[in-house]
Order: C-alpha cells, then structure tokens, then sequence
C-alpha cells in the first residue's frame, strides 16, 4: 500500500511494526516468546538483506567508481561522522555513545535514490552515476564502520589501542574471507553442483555459507551481518548466483519485512514525541543532512549539478535502520535514543524523493539537436568496444537511439556501457522516442540473448518507456506484483525463457514465434483479449502481420485450455481446431507457445501432445489439398457434393455449416442433405435410422423446420422410447431446416416411422421447463475456436439432457454438438453451444442458463423463434 501512494515499502513495514508493537495496539508482546520468535525471523531477513546487497555488488566495479564517487562518498562518511559524534557529546551522551551516533549518521541508501532517479528517467545522468558510484563505496566503508564501532563501544573504555586493534581485526576479517570466498568459494559451487541430484542443493549450501559466515563474524565479536555480506560477494561470483539469488531472495522478500517491522515495534511513540528527543532528532537531522550536502564537493571537476548529488546523498533508509537496531540490540542506545536515530531516518527518506523530483525537474538537461544531416554514421558503426567498455565512436543523431540502445543491450554479455554513452542517453532522456520497424531484428537478438542485465539498461535509459510502453507497463506491473517473491522477476520474459527450453530450434530460427511470445509475456496471460498483443506488434512494425502474430498467442491459449480435458478428442472438435488452425506452421507454433506459458501436470501436458498430435494428423490428411478446396471442411463439401442426386440436393450442402460439415464423412453428408431436400412442412418430420459401427449402436438422422426448443423436445421422445442417447449432432439453416443427428444404444433397431410420428406430437405440445437444481455447470470460452464448451455434471437422472437443452432454449442458445457420459451413478454432459449469430456466449448468457435450469423463472414459458438446434 505504501508504494502505491510513492512511499517507500520500508516506511510501510516500519509503521505496521509500530501499529502492532506495544506503542500502539499492543497485539505482540516483546518480552514474550514471540517477541523472542519475531527476533530470530528478523536476524535472518537482515542477513539476507546483507546478502543481496553483497550479491549485487560487484567487485570490479567497486574499484571503478571513480574518483568523483569515491571522494564523495569519504567526505559523506566523514563529515556526518564527526557532526554526529560532537552533537552526542553536546546533548551530555557518553563517548562512546557519541560515536556510535556518529557512526548512524553516515549510511547512505542507494535504494531510495535509485528509485527516484529511475522514476524520473535519469539513472543515466553523470550526477545519478556519481550518487550510486558513492553508494556503493559508503556501503563498504560503513559496514567496516560499523563493525568498529560495535567492537569499540561494547568495551569498557575507549582508546586509540582499542580502535586501532578493531580495526586490524575487521581489515583481517574482510582480506580473509574475501580471499577464501572469492576464491574458493565459487569452485565449491561448482563441485556441489555436479554431485547434487537436486537443483535446492545449491540453495541450500549458499544458505549454510552465509550463516557460517555469519557466525565467524560473530565470534570474533564483530557485527554479524558483515559475514553475510561477504558470503554475498563471494557467491556473486560464482556461476549460480542468479538460482542462488531468485530462491533465497524469495525467502528474503518474506524475512526482511519482519527486520523492519520488528524496528517499528521497539520504537517507542512516547520517548520519540518527548521534547529532548525531538530535539536531538531534529540537530542529528540538521547534521546528517549538511554533511551529505557538502559531500557533493567531492564532485568538484566534474560539470555536474553539486546539489543534485548531495541531495542523493541523504536517505538513511534500510542502512540507517540497521545502524540504529544494533545499536539498541548491544546497549548502545537507549529507547530515547534509538527515538532520535528513527526519526532522524524516517525524515531524510520521506524528504528526499521530493526534494530530488524538485531538483531535476528544474534542472532538464538542454535537449540535444538532431544531427542526423550533420554526422554520417561511422563505416563501423556509432559503437566501439575498447576493453570492457562500450564507447560512442561520435555524437550521433538522437533518432538513433533505440537502435543504439538496443545494440549496447547486445553487447552488454560481454562489456559495460562507458561514461560518453551514459551521458549521451542521459542528455537525451526526456527525448520523445519512436520504435523503428528496422529495429525490430535487433530487439529479437535482445530477446534471444536471455541477459536480464540487458533489460535493465534499457529500462535504466528510458528507452523502454518511451520507445515500447507496453513492454514498460509489463515489467512495471511484475514488479508491483507481491506474490512474485523472485526479486529479479520482474526483468524476466517466463515465456520466452521457456519457449527456449521446449522448442530450441523454433527459438532460435522462427521470429514470428519470437514475438508472439513477447506479446505473450507482456501482455495478460489470463486475458483472451488480443488487442493488447496487435497494438504491442503493430508498433514493431509488424503491421500487415499484427493479426496473424496475434493470431499464435491466441491459439495456444486454445490448445493449452482445451489440454484440461482429456475427453474431448472426438473427430469434431479436432477438425474445428485443424480448420480454425489452418496449416502444420500455425500449429506448431501455437503448440510451442502453449507449452511455453508455464509447466503442466503430466495428465495435462500428455492431453496437451495429443491433441496437437490429432491435430498436425488432420492437417496431413489428403483431402485438404483435393478438388480444390482449400480447408478440411470444403474439401468434405465437395466430396458429399460430387455424390449428391439432385442440384437442390448440393445447393443444401453449399450453405451448411462448417461445424456440421466437419462431423460427418461424405457419404453421411449427402444421405443426410437428401433427408433435409425439400425442407419439410411445419410440424412434419422426417426420420432417418441407420446401424452405427459399435455393436448395438444406432444413428437417428431427424430433420425438420426449426422450433423452438426442438433438442429438448427430440430428446424427450428419445428417452420415452427407451433410447440412451450418447452424442448429438445439430446442424441449421438459414431457411429454418434443422437435422439433429442422435447416437443411441439400443439392442433392436429403433423404427423410424414410429419415432417421427411421436416427434411430430411433441411438436405440437407446450413446452416445459423442468428444473434441476443438481446440475452442475462449467462455461468454457476459450477450449473451442467457433463455440463455447458447457459441461454438466450431476447425478445420473431421467430427463437431464431434456432439462438442459430446454435450459439453452430458453436463454435464447444454440446448441452444436452434445456428448452423453455416465459412470458411476454420475454424468459428464458436453455441449457446444452458441448465439444466434454464431458467436460464442457471455456471462450475461451463461447466467440466463442457470436460472432457467435452477428454476428462477415460471416453469411454462413461450417463446416465438427461439432454437437449440
């Protein structure tokens, strides 16, 4: 909640702690056994957050900050140091005391002023480099700070020989697990790697080496975290650090919550609002913020906005609160104390978003001129790599720099941008940009290349917000997602990371499978609403192909929904999928997309396999391509056609449609157009019986002129004669002809003549409505290309499918097809049903069923020309 109205998360946790803690609602007791509970959780999430911080840290980069950053960075430490150390002797504190409030006053939060500048599209600005450079260098110097500190001032006296020997102690105590972790640490990785069974091995052991590391800072009574800090550091090196960082991040993203929380229940709102607190908060205040200020002197040389950098200075935020909570935990502070540090901490937070917002809105670097007519682009292009570096070989145009970004994005596997081209995207960030269709293979190779670091810089640069917001919403909205505990999940493609797992060759040869799966990835996954995906490949320049990509993502949705049921790999729903599917291509790549959405259950992946495989196998068949036909459908047409009697008799077969044509071989097609030519008189109808190839099975061919309710009415006289109907087939016209086609069980052969004449008298009757309240039933919009898939379940009674058909009637439905299935006592019903335009149905649709077979409404109704068939 607190991130949505801009407040940092650690403000959010440290006032529910508050809320809680016995300041407030008093709902834990600290002295207690939870208290004691709560503390152990809290320990742990602040290991792991000095684990991610040593994780994310790089090594080289440390000793490449820069003299700017460096510098600021000492005279950020030193002057809040000494500031802070004199106000404690001045409010009568003890030395010792007085440098540990000294030592609280020089942490630095690079989170917080990371956010901001990210906000604001300035992470690439020579000021927005120099604060994170500084960042980075306080966080060491301050942790050796702090484990001094904690070793001096947890001693009976303070002297030069005590400093001094800490000291030595904390360098020896970094120097040697530096050396050891860095080394050796990564090799043991790799050994465990290769010898483990499971993938959590590795997880597993980092988690060891960080408590251990923990402990030995411990023993050797410096602060604790300072081990987790190295154990981070070492693991970033070594080639498992993203598993390492995706699992034990999620667990940090649960724990660490708990460390700031547990800050908010020791704080206490009464010795914090006491006058001599607030006092000392406000001078401690005052310091830290000067001495951050005059921190930008470090800068000087350098065109840079010195107050911009010193403002970035000034959050304390999760490193101050770290600084403050050890101190209370050791003695140091007590709770007036600790009061001041809090809300010298939460102030410098809160204060600095605006402040910087404030800052950089009024200082918007001069925007560069164009110079597309003035620089031609080098024979070697814009970009050279010299060492580790990415350069500018010249100032290009700014209407290069998406294909620039994109390029440096490429490159970034195996260099770091350099210093001109952070400042050049940093100049232009607030540019208007558009997405060149050119760029497009460009943006594919980023895609292929799996480097989250790549994401980010294009992130970082602005690049993606202004050239690809859809893809810019998309990770903004992971990233806001709390129930992704991945912390790096949030600059992760899911499908196109798996797309890469189960169809390798498509991967890295099929572009248009490429795209559809960013389209897949950025856009909702549970939405079938495909309009978000057209607008994100229109803007690629995908324009005459928009529909078509489009087209992929939605019918892996198709085959992956349908995959749920296992008993739906009858003829028709398989040549309505071929049909809709068109060619071997357009099923391949939705089944590889389908598959690349996320990991199935074995039942449902197997069900997944085969139904592409039935699928591909239609496809295959010979008659797609014979007599000219251009699907299965036509094909079966044409063929039903060349056997037909009479032109009226192919005139008939011409207007069917494509659903009815594709559940029925030729030879039935032409049998059952002849029943339906001519069109009978109202209330006549006609009867057709003809032996099914199961023992015992029957096929009822019922043609007559549409009515209303006729499934319901059918059946009814089906079940009086004693006829267990399995399957149901409906096929309409536009002049009003219906032939149902009925699969019943009966041992002797039903006698057309009789069942006509009884049909024709239930025509005539009123109908009923029966209700049910039994029945249950399951809409599914998205298993079928042409028609929703209702499923109804209950126990096994006379007069079900009666009930239900008479339900679609009345909701104003067609039905298509109907599956009969019982077993145990139980049936298992399957209709595809539609509008009467066609179209699949709604929720307003769903729910007129449901009331009509619950019985909400009068049981006998009149409608004029409502049809279920």
């Amino acid at each position: 909640m607190s991130e949505k109205v801009r407040i940092p998360a650690v403000l959010g946790e440290i006032a529910a702690g508050i809320i809680i803690g016995p300041s407030v609602l008093e709902l834990i007791d600290l002295t207690g056994d939870r208290g004691v509970s709560i503390g152990v959780l809290a320990e742990i999430g602040v290991l792991l957050l000095l684990l991610q911080v040593g994780m994310e840290m790089d090594v080289a980069e440390l000793g490449k900050v820069g003299r700017a950053s460096m510098l600021v960075a000492v005279v950020g430490i030193a002057l809040p140091f000494l500031g802070g150390a004199v106000t404690g002797v001045a409010f009568g504190e003890e030395v010792k005391t007085a440098i540990f409030l000294g030592s609280a006053l020089t942490a630095t939060s690079v989170g917080i002023t990371a956010r901001v500048f990210g906000d604001l599209r300035a992470l690439a600005t020579t000021e927005a480099r120099i604060v994170l450079g500084a960042a980075v260098a306080d966080d060491v110097i301050g942790l050796v700070i702090l484990t001094v500190v904690v070793k001096v001032v947890s001693g009976d006296s303070v002297g030069l020989g005590t400093v001094a020997g800490t000291l030595g102690l904390a360098v020896a105590f970094l120097l040697a697990t530096g050396i050891v972790g860095l080394l050796l640490v990564p090799r043991l990785l790799d050994i465990i790697h290769r010898r483990a069974s499971s993938g959590a091995t590795i997880v597993i052991a980092a988690l060891v080496l960080t408590l251990g590391f923990a402990k030995l800072a411990d023993t050797a009574k410096l602060a604790f975290i300072i081990g987790a800090f190295m154990a981070g550091l070492s693991l970033g090196r070594s080639d498992h650090h993203e598993r390492v960082s995706r699992d034990l991040g999620a667990i940090g993203n649960v724990l660490i919550p708990v460390f700031f929380v547990q800050i908010g229940m020791n704080a206490d709102i009464g010795a914090m609002t006491k006058p001599s607190v607030l006092s000392l908060a406000a001078v401690l205040t005052g310091v830290g913020v000067a001495g951050k200020i005059a921190s930008a002197v470090g800068a000087f040389g350098t065109r840079t906005d010195k107050l911009l950098i010193g403002l970035g200075m000034i959050p304390r935020g999760e490193v101050g609160l770290i600084f403050a909570s050890i101190g209370l935990s050791n003695g140091v502070l007590d709770k007036d104390l600790y009061g001041a540090l809090l809300v010298m901490v939460l102030v410098t937070t809160m204060a600095t978003p605006p402040l910087l917002r404030l800052r950089i809105g009024r200082n918007v670097s001069t925007r560069a001129t164009d110079a597309t007519n003035l620089i031609a682009e080098p024979a070697d292009g814009w970009l050279a790599v010299v060492g580790d570096r990415v350069h500018l070989r010249d100032v290009p145009p700014i209407s290069s720099t998406v294909a620039i970004a994109l390029r440096t994005a490429e490159l970034l596997d195996r260099a770091n941008p350099g210093d001109d081209l952070l400042d050049w995207f940093g100049r232009n960030r607030d540019v208007p940009l558009v997405f060149d269709p050119d760029d497009t293979s460009a943006l594919i190779a980023v895609l292929r290349s799996h480097d989250s670091r790549a994401w980010r810089f294009l992130e970082v640069t602005g690049v993606l917000e202004r050239a690809l917001p859809e893809v810019a919403s998309s990770l903004a909205r992971r990233r806001a997602d709390i129930r992704d505990l991945d912390p790096l999940g949030a600059l992760r493609f899911p499908v196109l990371e798996r797309l890469r797992e189960v169809a390798p060759d498509s991967f890295g040869g099929d572009d248009d499978l490429v795209l559809a799966a960013l389209a897949a990835d950025v856009c909702d996954e549970s939405s079938t609403d495909m309009q978000c995906a057209v607008d994100l490949l229109v803007r690629l320049g995908r324009v005459a192909d928009a529909d078509r990509l489009a087209s992929i993502v939605a019918d892996a949705h198709l085959l992956r929904s349908g995959a749920g049921d296992t008993h739906v790999f009858d003829e028709l729903e398989i040549l309505q999928l071929a049909t809709h599917l068109a060619s071997p291509i357009q099923a391949r790549r939705a089944y590889a997309l389908a598959a690349a959405y996320g990991e199935l259950p074995r039942w449902r992946q197997e069900a997944l396999d085969e139904r592409y495989a039935l699928v591909q196998e239609a496809l295959d068949h010979p008659a797609i391509t014979g007599g000219g036909a251009t699907n299965l459908a036509a094909a079966r047409m044409h063929a039903a056609q060349r056997l037909a009697a009479s032109p009226a008799i192919i005139e008939r077969l011409n207007h069917a449609a494509a659903s009815y044509l594709l559940s029925h071989d030729p030879v039935e097609l032409a049998r059952q157009a002849q029943l339906v030519e001519p069109l009978p008189r109202a209330g006549i109808v006609r009867v057709a019986v003809s032996p099914d190839p199961e023992i015992d099975h029957w096929k009822i061919d019922v043609a007559c002129r549409d009515t209303s309710g006729l499934l319901s009415r059918l059946s009814n006289v089906l079940a009086e004669a004693g006829l267990d109907v399995v399957a149901a087939d409906i096929a309409t016209w536009p002049d009003g002809a219906v032939l149902d086609t009925f699969t019943v069980r009966s041992r002797t052969r039903p006698s057309p003549r009789l069942l006509a004449l009884a049909m024709q008298v239930q025509l005539r009757k009123q109908l009923t409505l029966h209700t049910m309240h039994d029945l249950a039933l399951e809409f599914q919009n998205d298993s079928m290309p042409w028609h929703t898939v209702c499923i109804v379940r209950g126990p096994d009674q006379l007069g079900a499918l009666q009930a239900v058909s008479a339900a679609f009637a009345a909701a104003g439905l067609i039905v298509h097809t109907a599956r009969i299935a019982s077993s145990d006592g139980q049936i298992r019903d399957r209709f595809a049903i539609s509008d009467r335009l066609g179209r699949k149905i709604d929720a307003a649709a769903m729910g007129r069923v449901r009331s009509k077979l619950e019985g909400h409404e009068p049981r006998r109704w009149r409608i004029r020309r409502l049809s279920d068939a």
